[in-house]
């Protein structure tokens, strides 16, 4: 059960939700999220600034050159499906310690990031607010020899529960393949709850949900998020694939 403190602070952030959600962890150079990574994500940004800097985790789409060979060599459409779902749970999600609070935008706001680890391109919009909290956003990321990811969420409102503050975004994410990999198209359709968890040490963000995999192939799939930062990406059916990793290490 909730203390009155606790209470106390999901009703503030209830009436501040977006701004908590932008709390943010870093990608360290071995782990895929820390509280190192907080700075970078959102010391200094906006909404839309967070968004694009959340998504700057283009390295984990990396080995779809592997994958997904344009040579003739055998190919792993199946594991290839698993890795676009890993990356879209962890461009969807933030775990790490609350930092400082990211500025709000403008609708139409549009703004460009470069991947630190990929030289990736990145640019991110704040489309449109509907009612209540309700805000629409947008994303794409270019990969030179890798790809194109475009990703759509929408903030649809706020819930309050013994895990803490949620922020449930129905999201649609769609990824093509460029030269010189083999033409290859994949959507991931789900959605993915971010969550503001009061702890004694500090306020912890963390996210969850459950992502619809396919491709132009016929594969089909679904990647899981956890609220442990662990993603598990499964392909193929019970004969099929189980990829699973931590974005904490």
């Amino acid at each position: 059960m909730l203390t009155s403190q606790g209470r106390s602070l999901l009703l503030r952030a209830g009436r501040c939700s977006i701004d908590f959600w932008l709390r943010a962890a870093r990608l360290s150079e071995s782990g895929l999220g820390s509280d190192a990574r907080a700075a970078y994500e959102t010391h200094g940004t906006s909404l839309v600034r967070y968004l694009a800097r959340r998504t700057a985790k283009t390295r984990l789409l990396l080995e779809l050159a592997e994958w997904l060979p344009g040579d003739g060599r055998p190919g792993s459409p199946d594991r290839a499906l698993a890795a676009f779902g890993v990356f879209c749970a962890a461009a969807a999600a933030s775990f790490g310690r609350g930092y400082r609070q990211p500025s709000f935008d403008a609708t139409g706001t549009e703004l460009d990031e470069v991947d630190p680890e990929t030289g990736a391109h990145i640019t991110a919009r704040l489309d449109g607010r509907g009612p209540g909290s309700r805000i629409r956003l947008s994303v794409t990321a270019e990969l030179d020899g890798i790809g194109r990811f475009e990703g759509r969420e929408e903030i649809v409102g706020t819930t309050v529960g013994v895990h803490g503050l949620g922020m449930p975004a129905p999201s649609i994410f769609t990824f093509r393949t460029t030269a010189p990999l083999a033409p290859w198209e994949a959507r991931a359709i789900g959605t993915i709850t971010a969550e503001l968890a009061p702890r004694l040490a500090g306020t912890r963000v963390r996210g969850h949900g459950t992502l619809d995999l396919s491709d132009d192939r016929g594969t089909r799939g679904s990647a899981e998020l956890a609220r442990d930062a662990t993603v598990v990406a499964r392909v193929g059916g019970p004969q099929g694939i189980v990829v699973e990793r931590s974005l904490l290490g």
